[in-house]
């Protein structure tokens, strides 16, 4: 009988042993014997390197099988076949722990045709499992390959930090199936103030004084400040189990989700670095003076703290002084941020001198010239620092990794930032990324491919696509087409076929939005768009229709070949990935619709537009957003009710959180594709903007119809008091009614793409003014 053979009952060998146990179960129904004791009569599943396993290299010894290839304390590994005096043996190497896990998930994707996604396994069924005739060893090309999850709240998809620990289970082994092997939480600061600094800092309870309500930054808690610390606790300790890296933070740490304590504030009275902008100017986000040793060490107090309670001192990572101008003249602003860096690398190097440090690129292109960067690059040692860009899918062709003088002459990763905490359609810089990737494959200082977003879990096809590359960035893995082919192959074992088809046709839309078009969908905050930042719109609204012009144009037939597949028979993946495209399509029609206005508003205001048409377009656009709202309600994965629900069935939770969570969905910076926010919100605002600019058109005034931002702020903060005041339950949506009648829903989204294509080519193309 087939058992498995590992060297002792703990550490990584026993994992693998459960792992392996597990999947042969899954596949065949047969249980299999895990011993420490080698049988010398039956067949042997072997699982560690003669590094760790002494019956592995008595094999190779007495000529049983070769030494192996791997190299030791790397993520390669080797899968080996061998016969005995009759019995059958299969040898599971890796170069390092998570490599033998490597091997595991490896083997049974090669033997049993097993394939692994964030949303589930598919793990065909059979007899047997053939354990005879392999020789596999296989690397990666990159030495770092990973995730981060990021800290917005919302929709428990989309937002890590509404996961449970057997949800975090799920997403370790998921990211070990797929060969990679670093992350990281950007999931708040939990307790650290509390850990560095007990005397200073105080447990808030569940509302969090520095708390801003109907913001991001309203960051009262769902689980008690105790929960969230043992859960970070145990997911940090999983991962170390299975040998994943994750990086500490350290230096200016003050920062979206890592704001200073009022208790600390209060207490200390930090002094702050000078600066001139208005992101995180209050006293809780600007950044402490570490000019001065007693903050830079209360700084690195945090880290350690979390080293102390969480974590491990392999990698550090920084994001210096992002998004922040400290002085108005530039040349003193980029001295500063220089010499931010110099204190935090030298701070960080009297107790940690030789492990890795991740500068992170965020600043870089939004602040910094190609030149500024060369110049912070000339005074890093290549020897322990690495450029963490996660901004390589940029739109940006002057400011990129390709300008700052690290290709060929200093060590970096590559990455893909791909999505703001709104856009969880799908998406994706494609073309960018078949110019940009060979050069890193090609280039040995690349040690890394990330994908690094304010989102997870939105978007399937670009995490299979990051996962692949990162292990393998063939030709066949960088060209997104040839890519597809075997992503559907993979995914859908029995409609492979039609979802192909599907995704070809979606493609090119998909192709047309990325991170770097710096616009949130209009439809998400019209008053907000249209009134408040409409002028800026019109300098981007003829890139933004030409772009989207041709690809809207195969729309309606996307939506009338989704209405045609039977949604609710289908595989969970299929159901899933069909939502995923229809809102996908939906978006790029109505982002199409809304630009249109923009433009003809504009050429109005020159003397040119048509007010019919205007009038026309927002009917229309209004039309599919009400639909789009429809089509998300099939799905309880958009229902942030269903995400409150879930919240109180996995931990206690805060009584009085929904107010929060609604806010932290309701500000302008996350409204997403949330259900709830359809009728009660967006609907409500666009009919608002309608009212307005129907208004504007019927007095004949010619200028853009600009309003006062307190007029602005009024007319949504009206729309918004009706939907806090209303109970979620009230507004959640019916699933099963909103199943039944999807096919209807999508055959109305094709009707709405056709009607707000034929209102465009009725209207007259208008271009700063001029009729073209």
């Amino acid at each position: 009988m087939l058992k498995i053979f590992i060297p002792s009952e703990t550490g990584i060998c026993r994992i693998a042993a459960d792992a392996f146990s597990s999947l042969w179960f899954q596949v065949t129904g047969q249980r299999l014997a895990v011993t420490t004791e080698p049988d010398s009569q039956g067949d042997l599943i072997v699982l560690g390197s003669d590094a760790v396993n002494a019956y592995a290299f008595e094999k190779i010894i007495d000529n049983t099988i070769r030494d192996f290839s791997i190299t030791t304390d790397a993520d390669d590994y080797e899968i080996v076949s061998a016969t005995d005096n009759g019995r059958k043996l299969l040898f599971l190497a890796g170069g390092r722990p998570r490599a033998l896990l490597y091997a595991v998930y490896r083997f049974f994707e090669l033997r049993a045709d097993c394939r692994y996604f964030w949303d589930g396994d598919i793990v065909p069924k059979r007899e047997h499992i053939d354990i005879s005739d392999l020789h596999i060893h296989e690397k990666p090309r990159f030495e770092y390959r990973g995730l981060r999850y990021f800290a917005h709240r919302g929709l428990n998809r989309f937002q890590a930090e509404h996961w449970s620990f057997d949800e975090w289970k799920q997403e370790i082994d998921w990211i070990i199936k797929k060969r990679m092997n670093l992350f990281m939480l950007r999931i708040g600061f939990d307790d650290l103030f509390q850990k560095a600094f007990p005397d200073i800092v105080s447990d808030p309870g569940y509302e969090v004084p520095e708390s801003i309500e109907r913001s991001y930054n309203d960051r009262d808690l769902f689980w008690s400040m105790e929960i969230r610390s043992e859960l970070r606790r145990k997911i940090l300790a999983y991962a170390r189990e299975r040998d994943l890296i994750h990086p500490e933070d350290t230096g200016t740490m003050t920062h979206w989700y890592s704001r200073t304590p009022k208790d600390y504030l209060e207490k200390v009275k930090p002094d702050f670095l000078p600066q001139t902008t208005s992101s995180y100017s209050e006293d809780t986000g600007l950044v402490w003076d570490i000019r001065q040793d007693r903050h830079l060490d209360a700084y690195f107090q945090l880290t350690e703290a979390h080293i102390r309670e969480y974590g491990s001192p392999e990698m550090f990572h920084t994001i210096g002084l992002a998004e922040r101008l400290c002085y108005a003249d530039r040349k003193s602003n980029q001295q500063l941020k220089r010499y931010a860096y110099r204190r935090i690398i030298s701070n960080l190097r009297s107790k940690y001198p030789n492990a890795p440090l991740l500068v992170a690129s965020w600043d870089f292109p939004m602040r910094w010239t190609s030149p500024e960067v060369r110049e912070l690059l000339a005074e890093l040692n290549p020897l322990n620092t690495l450029l963490f860009d996660y901004t390589s899918d940029s739109g940006d062709e002057e400011n990129t990794f390709q300008d700052w003088g690290v290709v060929g002459k200093f060590p970096w990763i590559f990455g893909i930032f791909h999505a703001y905490a709104p856009n969880t359609e799908l998406r994706g810089n494609y073309d960018a990324l078949e110019r940009r990737l060979p050069i890193a494959a090609d280039d040995p200082m690349c040690k890394g491919m990330v994908l690094w977003p304010e989102c997870s879990h939105s978007d399937t096809l670009m995490l299979e696509y990051l996962a692949a590359n990162a292990w393998d960035p063939s030709a066949d893995n960088i060209t997104i087409r040839s890519f597809l082919e075997s992503f559907c192959s993979s995914r859908y074992p029995t409609q492979g076929a039609e979802m192909a088809s599907l995704w070809r046709a979606m493609l090119p839309i998909i192709s047309i939005r990325y991170w770097s078009h710096q616009f949130s969908e209009v439809f998400f905050a019209p008053l907000d768009q249209l009134f408040k930042r409409g002028e800026t719109l019109v300098d981007h609204a003829d890139a933004f229709i030409e772009s989207h012009r041709e690809p809207i144009r195969a729309v309606p037939e996307i939506f009338r070949a989704l209405a045609a597949m039977p949604f609710e028979d289908a595989h969970a993946f299929v159901q899933r990935d069909m939502i995923d495209m229809a809102r996908t399509a939906a978006t790029r029609v109505l982002s199409f619709g809304y630009f249109r206005v923009v433009r003809e508003l504009h050429g109005w205001s020159d003397g040119e537009g048509n007010r019919d048409h205007i009038l026309a377009m927002m009917a229309a656009n209004r039309t599919m957003v009400s639909l789009l709202g429809d089509l998300l309600a099939a799905d309880n994965t958009y229902s942030l009710y269903a995400s409150l629900q879930d919240l109180g069935e996995k931990y206690p939770c805060n009584p009085k959180f929904e107010k929060t969570l609604k806010g932290n969905v309701e500000n302008n910076y996350c409204r997403t594709y949330v259900t709830e926010l359809f009728k009660a919100v967006y609907l409500p605002e666009h009919d608002v903007a309608t009212q307005k600019i129907q208004e504007h058109l019927d007095a004949g005034h010619r200028p853009w119809p600009t309003y006062s931002e307190a007029e602005i702020i009024e007319w949504q903060k009206r729309v918004a008091d009706s939907f806090y005041e209303r109970p979620l339950k009230d507004m959640a949506p019916d699933q099963q009614k909103a199943v039944e009648g999807l096919s209807k829903c999508l055959n109305a989204m094709a009707d709405g793409t056709e009607a707000i294509i034929d209102i465009a080519n009725r209207v007259k193309e208008v271009t700063h003014g001029n009729i073209e």
